[in-house]
Formats: structure tokens, sequence, C-alpha cells
């Protein structure tokens, strides 16, 4: 079982990247994806981390980049457009509107034992559950270095925004 929860994320000034890939490009597309985002953002003043996103509750540990991947589809299905964000003090590509999202904190071994389509199904049966409506795409906000991550290391949330 998933534990879910809701928070608040503010508005979001945001350098992006976006594609369209089935699974297995986003796999491939993903990583050099998450690079030039990076570097722009920091070429535009600067990539916020996790010390600048109190909500993402990480504090007591290292300063790490965050990037929110944005699914307009499930890429299990075939090609989706996804968007990657790196979030940014001033400028950007464009603005995240502030908004509240049902989420759960995600292991390595969640991913690497096939389940995460299991915890995006336990937050869609949440929201219906709590009388609330999914108002746009999922996402997922990843924080670390997933490849360098152990099995039990959380490793990244996946996100519903809702109302």
């Amino acid at each position: 079982m998933f534990e879910i929860r809701v928070r608040d994320v503010p508005q979001q000034r945001v350098v992006t990247e976006e594609g369209l890939h089935d699974q297995a490009g986003l796999q491939a597309w993903l990583p050099g994806a998450m690079a030039r985002v990076a570097e722009r953002a920091r070429a535009a003043g600067g990539l916020l981390g996790t010390v600048d996103w109190p909500f993402l509750e990480r504090s007591g540990r290292a300063d790490e980049l965050v990037f929110v991947v944005i699914y307009e589809g499930n890429p299990n299905e075939g090609p989706t457009e996804i968007e990657v964000c790196a979030v940014v003090a001033t400028g950007g590509d464009r603005t995240i509107e502030a908004l509240r999202e049902a989420y759960v904190r995600v292991t390595k071994g969640d991913v690497v034992s096939g389940r995460l389509g299991e915890v995006y199904e336990a937050i869609e049966k949440w929201i219906t559950a709590n009388g609330l409506s999914v108002a746009s795409a999922p996402r997922e906000t990843y924080w670390t270095d997933f490849g360098a991550a152990q099995d039990d290391d959380e490793v990244f949330d996946v996100a519903f925004p809702v109302t």
C-alpha cells in the first residue's frame, strides 16, 4: 500500500524541454533532457534545488537539483508528450501556476520491481474516493540521482494536480 499525501505547490518559473516518446524512448531521452534544462536554468540565473522547495519535505538532507516531468499521457501505451522542467528564480520559458497535488513518495525499489503503474493507479483511486478531481496532467518530481540510489532510497514523487 502507498501513503498518499496532499501538498500545496507554489507558482514556479521553469525552463523546459518537450518531447514525444514511448517508454523506451523516454528512458533514452530523459537523462539528456534533464542535463540540457539544468544547463539552460543555470544560464538563466540559477537552477533551484531542494533547499528552495520546502514543500518537498527534504530538509536535513544535502541540497539536490529538482526536476518536474509532466506526462500528457502514458508512455507505456505509446508516444506521448512529455515536458521536462527545471525551476528557476526568475526568467524561464513559462510559469506553472500554483496548485494542490495528491502524491506518493516513490523508492527506487518501487520502480525496479515494476510497481510504478500501481502508484499511479492508487493515487487516481484515492482522488476519486476523496471527492476530488484531477486538474491537469500527472507529473514526477525528481530530486536525486536515480542510478546511484539504493532500492530503499526515495527517488521521486508521483503527483496529480487536484481540485
